[in-house]
C-alpha cells in the first residue's frame, strides 16, 4: 500500500510542481547537470528528491524504478534515498533556493543507473568524510529495477531485484548508529549528471516509479 502523499515534500524541484496525489505510480523529472554526490570538501545536491519523515520504528522502504533506455545518457539514475542525522551548518555550493531538511549528515541512495552503455544496480553511501560508489551490471536490456532498504539493528541493508531474485547490494553497518529516529527522511530521487551532448544542453530526465512502500 503506497504511503499517504500528504506528508511528502520536494527538494530541488520547481515551486509549481505538486506532490502526486497517489504514490502507487508517478514520475520524477531531473534537469541535466543534477546530481547527489559528496566529496570531503563539497556536497553536490542538485538532484530532485520527493521525501517524507520516516514512520516511527522505520524498518523497510521499497520501490520499482523504470529508466527509459531510448533516451538515456551516461550516469542517468533514479531510486530510493534515505537521510539521517542533522543538516550540516555549512551550505552546499550547489544548494537550490527551496532547500529543506536534506542534505543530512549521512545518506544512502540506491537504484538503477545507466553507465558505460548498460544498466546497473547502483548504490552510494555517504558520511561526513565523503561518499563511495558501487555498481552491479544488470542483464542486457533490463530497464526496470526493484530496490529495497531494510533496517537491521543499526545497519541499513540494500537489496535489488532484477526480475530474477532479490540480491543483497550492500550493508551499511554504521548508518543508524547514534541516529535519532526523528532525523530520518526517506523517499525517491532522480538525477542526470550529464550536461551536454554534441554541444547542446540535454532535456530533462523522466524517471518512473511504481509501488512505493515505506514502513
Amino acid at each position: 500500500m503506497p504511503p499517504d502523499s500528504s506528508s511528502f515534500k520536494y527538494f530541488n524541484a520547481p515551486a509549481n510542481v505538486e506532490v502526486p496525489p497517489w504514490l502507487g505510480n508517478f514520475t520524477l523529472k531531473a534537469r541535466s547537470g543534477t546530481d547527489l554526490w559528496r566529496k570531503p570538501s563539497r556536497d553536490t545536491f542538485t538532484a530532485p528528491v520527493l521525501y517524507t519523515r520516516s514512520p516511527a520504528h522505520f524498518f523497510r522502504a521499497e520501490v520499482t524504478v523504470h529508466l527509459r533506455l531510448t533516451s538515456a545518457f551516461e550516469w542517468d539514475q533514479g531510486g530510493l534515498v534515505i537521510f539521517a542525522g542533522p543538516t550540516p551548518t555549512t551550505t552546499s555550493a550547489s544548494a537550490a533556493p527551496n532547500s529543506g531538511p536534506p542534505p543530512a549528515g549521512k545518506w544512502v541512495k540506491a537504484g538503477i543507473e545507466y553507465y558505460d552503455n548498460r544498466t546497473t544496480a547502483s548504490s552510494v553511501s555517504a558520511s561526513s568524510d565523503g561518499a563511495d560508489w558501487s555498481l552491479v551490471e544488470l542483464p542486457e536490456g533490463v530497464n526496470e529495477l526493484k530496490v529495497r532498504f531494510e533496517k537491521v539493528d543499526q545497519a541499513l541493508w540494500v537489496w535489488f531485484d532484477d526480475g530474477l531474485e532479490w540480491k543483497k547490494l550492500r550493508e551499511v553497518t554504521w548508518f543508524f548508529w547514534g541516529v535519532d529516529e526523528k532525523s530520518i527522511r526517506v523517499g525517491v530521487y532522480a538525477s542526470r549528471p550529464a550536461n551536454f551532448v554534441s554541444g547542446r544542453p540535454l532535456e530533462e530526465l523522466v524517471v518512473e516509479f511504481e509501488g512505493l512502500e515505506i514502513y
